[in-house]
């Protein structure tokens, strides 16, 4: 058991140097790119894993969170002048306020109902980002989002041009990350993260043992959606540009099977998922642009029949076997 622990911390500390050192192995601005967006994916699954993994609860809108919180920080910052940092809480607060509104009646519901809310929650969100053209621009897009400025102690403030250079905006990112996977773990190692796992378990037996399923199942929701509140916020002024597209059903698929694939309710899952198909689908799309999607959905395919558990429960089996013999 100590062994597992300190190969476990051993690990995690292998992959914290990797992340530090990555932009400065990979100078090529593309690879940094892929960096970056692999970053932001790591948050979104992080905070979508606190429900499907640790809760039970399958959202399929969590891109329309994401998609509050990119347009939020952008709109604050574009129209109002706000500075970045009140405009990433701002983000963050309403994603999370959008995700009570949402959750507080629906969470009342369960199984397939609580499914449907998110998944038409996702479809309202990309319809009215691209039909309030006054505020949003619509399906034209919303350009010249101000990059991310911040305040240092001595000097003017450090703004981070990610046209000019992209590892500063990286380890910008790779903070959020770490923050994520702070919160995520701190959740999953106390009481509350007891009762999700309670409530994903058996949550009439919850009830039961007097364990308040309902307030457990928003509090999480209104973390996980800030979360991905937060990663809108860091994307928005990472690429400048926003459209509605970007935060549609499809997105929300594809954060559900990242987290499908590295292993739902794992730690090490929703790193690894993202990290894997977001270069797997890079990869694919430098061979050939439309046929990549084909090549990636067969992967997926793929994936999913020959590690159900992902590649955690994959790898867990495989250490397993070697052990038995």
């Amino acid at each position: 058991m100590r062994g597992s622990l300190v190969r476990s911390r051993a690990a995690w500390l292998a992959a914290l140097a990797a992340a530090v050192l990555a932009p400065l192995a990979l100078q090529n601005p593309a690879h940094q790119n892929l960096l970056v967006l692999t970053g932001v994916n790591v948050i979104l699954v992080a905070s979508l894993d606190l429900l499907i993994g640790q809760s039970g609860l399958l959202s399929l809108g969590h891109a329309g969170f994401w998609g509050i919180g990119a347009y939020t920080s952008a709109l604050l910052t574009l129209r109002a002048g706000v500075p970045f940092l009140l405009a990433l809480l701002a983000a963050a607060a309403t994603a999370a306020a959008s995700g009570i509104f949402i959750g507080y009646p629906s969470l009342r519901l369960r199984g397939h109902y609580f499914v449907l809310v998110t998944f038409i929650f996702g479809i309202i969100i990309t319809l009215l980002l691209t039909s309030l053209v006054a505020v949003t621009r619509g399906p034209m897009g919303l350009p010249g989002i101000p990059f991310a400025t911040l305040p240092r102690p001595w000097g003017p403030p450090l703004t981070l041009n990610t046209f000019q250079g992209k590892t500063g905006y990286y380890y910008l990112v790779l903070a959020a990350v770490l923050l994520t996977l702070w919160l995520r773990a701190c959740v999953v190692h106390s009481r509350m993260g007891r009762a999700l796992v309670a409530i994903r378990e058996d949550e009439d037996l919850g009830q039961t043992l007097g364990i308040h399923t309902h307030r457990y199942k928003v509090g999480v929701f209104a973390l996980s959606t800030g979360l991905a509140g937060m990663a809108g916020s860091l994307y928005a002024h990472y690429t400048t540009f926003l459209a509605p597209e970007i935060f549609d059903f499809v997105a929300s698929f594809d954060l559900f099977v990242m987290n499908l694939v590295g292993g739902a309710g794992t730690a090490a899952g929703p790193v690894l998922g993202p990290v894997l198909l977001t270069v797997v689908r890079d990869l694919l799309r430098a061979v050939h642009p439309v046929l990549a999607e084909i090549l990636f959905g067969l992967f997926l395919i793929a994936a999913i029949a020959f590690l159900p558990a992902g590649l955690v429960g994959g790898w867990r089996r495989l250490v397993a076997r070697r052990v038995s013999r």
